[in-house]
């Protein structure tokens, strides 16, 4: 742990070794149901200096972490309750006898791009193996370890079971005078049965693994409106905080001095307020407020939001063409 950033030793202890925790919960219901203790002891370093390039953000690492190990805690749940396998889960019952307990580990995968789970036999252990990405859904997550989980203890090697076809074909004789003494079996007319709709539904992230809102802003879509307010002010409102910089600077190089007076001020104010929301640096809105006498409009900004940034008006002019909403899909550099 002593090579592990500060932000990253207090998501240790705030979402994995306390007690009042998400996964705490989720462990204990699934011992409930299991009859054994789990335990599980990660190699936070080596697991962050492997995956770190994923995780711009360090705060929601370790949230990411635990999500993966809780959302396994459900799947692994459901496949325990699940009459169908029972006896599969007779023979795991039956291999943790020696160590009475569920051990998990945590490793990296070279080769899956999604969280993949399997038992090694010869140290009875459990193993989630993390891909190289960055997090996915929940939803995608446990789909994958429910379809990992149903083929835990199959044997590639056993013989498909024998079908009624194969069970006819022995039946056949080998003299064709004895075709008369063969009963042909009632074959039963073929019904086609409709296939049911399956609804598929996402489920809603752990808020501790989202990314801050500087770092969230920073993906694709960008959201950009434009707001004429009267003749004499103009706002921009704009989630991506780098292309609100870029305009700034554009206007305020090019913003003409009032000869009227010697230190010949800008004849537009131009202002760039913070955001109220994240901890870094990040503005999201930018005010143009004409001085006295003078006017100022939004044409140069409706100009240079399509031209220059690349965004696309995405609705027709409301409020007496007052207001324009752009987005933008591609990301920046």
């Amino acid at each position: 742990m002593a090579a592990l950033p500060i932000r990253i030793k207090q998501n240790v202890r705030d979402h994995f070794t306390s007690a009042d925790t998400p996964l705490n919960a989720a462990t204990t219901k699934l011992e409930g149901v299991l009859g054994y203790p789990i335990f599980l002891d990660p190699e936070w370093a080596m697991l962050w200096k492997t995956l770190q390039e994923f995780f711009p953000d360090n705060s929601t690492f370790v949230p990411g972490i635990v999500s993966i190990v809780i959302t396994w805690c459900e799947a692994f749940n459901s496949w325990l309750e699940d009459d169908k396998n029972q006896e599969q889960v007779d023979e795991l019952l039956e291999s943790m006898k020696s160590r009475a307990r569920l051990e998990i580990v945590l490793e990296i995968s070279e080769k899956s791009n999604r969280p993949t789970t399997a038992w090694r036999v010869d140290k009875a252990v459990f193993v989630i193996a993390l891909p190289k990405t960055q997090l996915q859904r929940a939803h995608y997550i446990l789909a994958g370890f429910a379809e990992d989980l149903l083929s835990l203890f199959t044997d590639p090697d056993n013989e498909p079971p024998k079908t009624a076809t194969a069970r006819i074909n022995r039946e056949v004789p080998e003299e064709i005078g004895d075709w008369a003494t063969l009963d042909s079996p009632a074959i039963a007319p073929l019904r086609v049965v409709g296939l049911a709709k399956v609804e598929e539904y996402d489920s809603l992230p752990h808020i501790s693994t989202l990314q801050r809102p500087e770092e969230l802003t920073q993906k694709p879509p960008y959201w950009l409106v434009v707001r004429q307010e009267g003749r004499g002010r103009v706002v921009v409102e704009a989630s991506h905080s780098p292309s609100l910089s870029c305009l700034e600077e554009y206007l305020r190089r090019w913003c003409r001095g009032n000869v009227n007076q010697v230190s010949r001020p800008p004849v537009v104010e131009i202002r760039v307020l913070e955001s109220s929301f994240g901890l870094g640096l990040m503005n999201d809105t930018l005010t143009m407020e004409a001085t006295r006498g003078r006017e100022v409009n939004a044409m140069l900004v409706l100009v240079f939001v399509e031209n220059v940034l690349g965004y696309s008006q995405v609705n027709t002019s409301v409020s007496g063409g007052a207001v324009w909403q752009f987005k933008r899909t591609r990301g920046f550099k």
